[in-house]
Formats: structure tokens, sequence, C-alpha cells
């Protein structure tokens, strides 16, 4: 069987993947949260099995596909004391995570897709591992004092600083939306406006870019799209900082170097992910530089676009899976 760990509400993705499944009749299950939360799934562990509406999950399930999990946000309101409420639901959060992460011990024959245990990807140990493979990246240094970052910009002239963590969530601030993932150039007037000591930030050079491509990863295959971004002005730095939703930008099919679609190869084995969503840009002389991967990332509207069939291509592997180690369990018996 293959489950399905997901948020009633889901994602963009989360309908191409289920659609795909029935279409192959597969034999699947979804598990949610909200569904344990609000009683409508039936739960029992008891002598180490985990039984789900009835059904074994500790035998019958191959492959788990680990898209999302109920966050605290998600849960609903449970008191008008806005306190004692932000505590409760932290803990009933806390404690649905706690199951999830007891899925992976009680289900630890199947295949994750990713695994929970390499789902908190650093981006700093990524970045220090791609430079250990010799993959290129771009130069970078972390730190909270002026001067280093004026000596780092004096060596790269154009550097750009970026958050060093990913958030989930935007948030509102006087009226203001607050997006902290955005990629920002590092200007002299700006250093020269920093105070001597700041919170700790990431700065790297700036590499400028002749195209910027999504490869979505998965299982030693690499599915690759070009995201046209030097063809706009307000998305030559950062795609994602438009001002006006109206304004698109253009995604088609690519095809990266083999030499280099093998290097992403070794390094999702080497941080421990099957499955990523990874940035790459190529400058003018045809180099590729690897920028950062995200664990779970956006599929469906890339895959869409470049009409890559990422959502069948996982599907059909999974099923795989699936009846393999089925076959296997069923020749021990």
């Amino acid at each position: 069987m293959i489950l399905i760990l997901t948020t009633e509400a889901g994602d963009f993705s989360h309908p191409k993947f289920i659609d795909w499944l029935d279409y192959y009749k597969a034999d699947y299950e979804i598990l949610t949260g909200e569904g344990i939360y609000k009683g409508k799934t039936s739960l029992i562990i008891e002598d180490n099995q985990l039984f789900i509406n009835g059904r074994n999950y500790t035998t019958d399930v191959n492959v788990v596909f680990n898209r999302r999990w109920l966050t605290a946000s998600e849960l609903p309101t449970i008191t008008t004391d806005s306190l004692l409420n932000q505590g409760i639901k932290n803990t009933l959060s806390a404690e649905l995570y706690e199951l999830r992460n007891f899925l992976n011990c009680n289900l630890k024959n199947a295949l994750w897709i990713p695994n929970i245990q390499n789902l908190n990807v650093n981006k700093i140990s990524i970045l220090q591992k791609a430079n250990e493979l010799g993959i290129r990246s771009p130069k970078y240094i972390i730190t909270n004092r002026k001067d280093d970052v004026l000596k780092f910009f004096k060596t790269h002239k154009t550097i750009i600083t970026k958050a060093i963590g990913n958030f989930p969530k935007n948030y509102m601030q006087n009226n203001f939306l607050v997006n902290p993932i955005y990629t920002k150039v590092i200007s002299q007037d700006l250093i020269d406006k920093l105070p001597e000591t700041f919170f700790m930030s990431i700065f790297q050079e700036y590499i400028p870019k002749y195209k910027e491509y999504r490869v979505l990863y998965f299982e030693g295959a690499c599915f690759s799209v070009e995201i046209g971004t030097q063809e706009n002005d307000f998305s030559i730095i950062d795609s994602r900082a438009k001002e006006d939703p109206k304004n698109e930008v253009r995604i088609q099919k690519a095809k990266l170097p083999k030499f280099f679609e093998k290097q992403i190869d070794i390094l999702m084995n080497n941080i421990g992910l099957n499955i990523g969503s990874i940035d790459v840009i190529e400058n003018e002389k045809n180099e590729f530089f690897f920028l950062e991967v995200n664990h779970v990332g956006q599929i469906s509207g890339y895959s869409l676009r470049g009409n890559l069939d990422f959502e069948k291509n996982i599907v059909k592997k999974m099923i795989c899976i699936d009846h393999e180690i089925e076959r296997q369990k069923q020749s021990v018996y």
C-alpha cells in the first residue's frame, strides 16, 4: 500500500498525484492530521501495531509519500483566551507531529519520500557539502560584522543576501506584507548604513545569470525547466519579488548536461534526500552553479507549465516499488 501524508487542504500538487494514483488503480490511502484531530479517522496503536480505520498500516504500508502535516496555525480556535488558545494548539500540533515521527519508526521498512529524518535540510550544510563534492556554487560568508561584509563586497564587487532558513509563511506588519525569503542585492550605500555588528546574515557573490533552472529530482532522475527570469526587469534578481501578481515569468522544458545531473544525484544521495526541488543558474560561460534545494517545494506549477509529467513519474515509481516490496513479503511467507 502507498500512504500519502498530507493535510485536508493539500497543496497545488496534491490533486495531480491523487488523479494519477486513481488512474493507475493504485492501492493507496491518505492520512491527515485533521482527520485524526476531528475523529473522522479511527486510530489505535496496540502491541506495536498501528491500525487506521481497521487496516494494519504496520504490515501493509510499503511506500510513504510525505508531503505535509497539520501545523498549529491550521487548527481551529479552541478558546477565546488567546494565550491559552495558542498554547493548546501548540500542544495538540506537537502531539500530532510525535505521531508522524512514530510512523517513521513503525513503518521503517517502507520507502519514505522524503524521509522524515532528512526534512530539516540546512542550507549552509548543503552548500558546504556541494563545495566538498566539487560542485560549483556561489562564494559566501555568514557574519554579524560590518567589516567582514565590506571586505567580501570589495572582493566580489556585487553581492546578495537572503534568508539562511526556509520560512513557511509571510506575515503582515502595519498593513505591509513582509516576506523574508527574497534575494536582495547589497549596495555600498546599504553597507555604509549598517551598524558595526548586526544579526548574523548570509552574503553571497552575485553570479550574473544567463539562464535559471528549477530541477525536480526524484530517485536519481532530473526533470528540469528553464525559468525566463532574465527576460523581465522585475525578475532578474528574484522571480518571487514581483509587485504585480499579473506579471508572469516564462517557463519551458529544459535539459541539463549529463555531468551536472550526475553531480546533483551525488549531492542528493550524500544529504539523504530522494526527492527535492533544486535551484540552478548558468552564467554566460555556460558554467552551472548549484544554489539550494527544497525537500518538498513547489512541484506541479513547474511540472504543468514545463510539460514534465513529474507527478506521473513519481506515482508510477511508487506503484512499482509498492508491488516489488509486496512480492518480497509474499515470497517470505
